[in-house]
């Protein structure tokens, strides 16, 4: 039996209105995916920035790592000055923060029932005491680690 005449892209135009089909589905999923916050922190603007990209990467990779503004810059192959206004200008935020929210996120994970204790999330995460991070973690999610470990499963909004 012979395919059907749209999938051999015998037509003119078939590859046209293919790529253009693809290309809404695909525009359609992403928004999904960044809108319900399921895409990783800045995922945009390291695929727009090959060098930043290998930067964000290394950071979700690794958030517990002591990170410096040098040590990103020679990652992403920039002088700390440029890195450091190029990171501004496509995150919005500083390293800093970022390596702050990534943490926080990973920390959310952690942060199951069944997972580790909020000391070891803590070490885990590149904090030196559990109270620097206890803190840390109040400021970004507005409760404690112990008060989000208790309601997460009670409450679906505060998964992820």
């Amino acid at each position: 039996m012979a395919p059907p005449q749209a999938c051999s892209m015998s037509r003119v135009g078939d590859a046209t209105v293919c790529a253009r089909i693809v290309t809404t589905i695909v525009t359609v999923a992403l928004r999904s995916w960044t809108q319900h916050g399921c895409a990783p922190v800045g995922w945009l603007a390291g695929a727009r920035d090959p060098q930043l990209g290998r930067v964000l990467e290394a950071i979700r990779s690794d958030p517990g790592r002591q990170w410096t503004v040098g040590q990103l810059a020679a990652i992403g192959a920039m002088s700390r000055t440029v890195f450091a206004e190029r990171f501004r200008e496509l995150m919005g935020t500083s390293p800093a923060s970022y390596v702050t929210s990534v943490r926080m996120a990973a920390a959310k994970n952690l942060l199951a029932p069944q997972g580790p204790t909020i000391a070891e999330t803590a070490h885990l995460l590149g904090y030196e005491s559990e109270g620097g991070f206890s803190r840390a973690f109040r400021r970004h999610a507005g409760i404690s680690p112990s008060t989000w470990r208790r309601d997460r499963d009670r409450s679906p909004e505060l998964v992820g």
